[in-house]
């Protein structure tokens, strides 16, 4: 299979970064073009409750908190790699807050769950980075309170 790429000077001259060269990964040791995908980088937040460690079953019900980024990124390890760093960016001036925004946004109480990081890139799959804050949160109407130490 062969890929052709197509630049238009125009849309060069008009918006010089808009143009980035294709990414590429490795199969067998033949170099393939990898080029982005229609479904930009998405980040969220999910509680260890809403999904089993070590499955590769997507969570259930909405994220905790939600971020999409309008670029698009490769569709290989690279472009997860990518978003998950561009994700970290966008979530870590929101730590000191985390607990309000995160108990403030669930529709549930919860005690002691940690929150992960998942991403999405270039499909609507989410994926699990196995990133985590690693602090516990208790929510009760959607107000956070000091996780005891004991269960």
């Amino acid at each position: 299979m062969v890929v052709y790429y197509k630049i238009i000077l125009a849309d060069i001259q008009m918006n010089p970064l808009a143009i980035t060269p294709p990414a590429f990964s490795l199969l067998n040791g033949n170099v393939l073009p990898t080029v982005a995908g229609p479904f930009p980088c998405v980040c969220g937040v999910f509680l260890s409750g809403q999904f089993v460690k070590g499955s590769h079953d997507p969570p259930t019900g909405n994220a905790a908190l939600l971020h999409e980024h309008t670029d698009s990124l490769p569709c290989n390890a690279y472009g997860n790699k990518q978003c998950t760093n561009k994700c970290l960016d966008s979530i870590v001036k929101h730590l000191p807050n985390s607990p309000a925004l995160i108990c403030g946004s669930i529709e549930r109480d919860c005690h002691k769950e940690r929150a992960y990081l998942f991403i999405k890139n270039c499909n609507d799959t989410w994926i699990n980075t196995n990133l985590s804050a690693g602090r516990e949160y208790c929510c009760k109407d959607n107000i956070p309170y000091k996780c005891p130490i004991l269960p």
